[in-house]
């Protein structure tokens, strides 16, 4: 009877054992399927985390430029230049005017054998061009950006002498190129001496 009773035992732990095994068995498929649900929702979120990141980037990469810019705005010394013709001339048709006094050239953008002053930065310029001419003459002037008409100045009388001046404010590109000229054959001549003086300035009023 005993043994008996011990066979059942082992018989019933048995059992229990292999129950156990099925029930874990059993949880496994589900265990599965509920990461299958879950997938598509972590892949969408992948791809929002992604998104953000590629977002941070270009905020990023942005900020870098406008730190540049700063850094060139703040470091960057001034430009300004101020020549003078001091012999009179009678200019040829469309015949570009050199100042070759040089008074002023903060930041060397002002070149005197060429007459011209090259933009070192993108920004908005101030120019003004004073010109004289004798009694009985007159002449006309006209300040260029690089082919373009950007002002224009007259001076004469059939009396007495005369004096006159134009200031033009305009928006360069680094590399353009401002510089006088004559008028195609308009006038014939710019009196130029040591109590006349003609001018050619210019200045940086704000990098862009």
């Amino acid at each position: 009877m005993l043994r008996y009773a011990n066979l059942q035992i082992i018989m019933l732990n048995v059992a229990v054992y292999f129950l156990l095994v099925l029930a874990s068995e059993c949880t496994v498929p589900s265990k599965r399927f509920v990461a299958e649900v879950d997938l598509p929702e972590l892949l969408q979120r992948l791809d929002g985390l992604t998104s953000t990141v590629n977002d941070l980037k270009l905020q990023n990469a942005d900020l870098l430029r406008k730190y540049d810019y700063l850094q060139v705005k703040c470091n960057h010394p001034p430009v300004a230049f101020k020549a003078h013709l001091t012999s009179p001339i009678s200019p040829g048709a469309n015949q570009r005017i050199i100042f070759y006094d040089v008074q002023l050239n903060t930041g060397n953008a002002y070149h005197r054998h060429l007459g011209g002053f090259l933009a070192p930065l993108n920004g908005t310029y101030l120019f003004s061009v004073s010109v004289c001419s004798d009694n009985g003459h007159y002449i006309v002037l006209d300040l260029m950006k690089n082919a373009g008409l950007i002002g224009r100045v007259l001076a004469g009388d059939s009396v007495y002498n005369d004096c006159s001046s134009d200031t033009s404010i305009v928006e360069l590109n680094a590399g353009d190129e401002v510089y006088v000229q004559h008028h195609a054959s308009s006038g014939d001549y710019v009196n130029a001496h040591q109590n006349i003086l003609n001018s050619f300035t210019g200045v940086l009023l704000q990098i862009l």
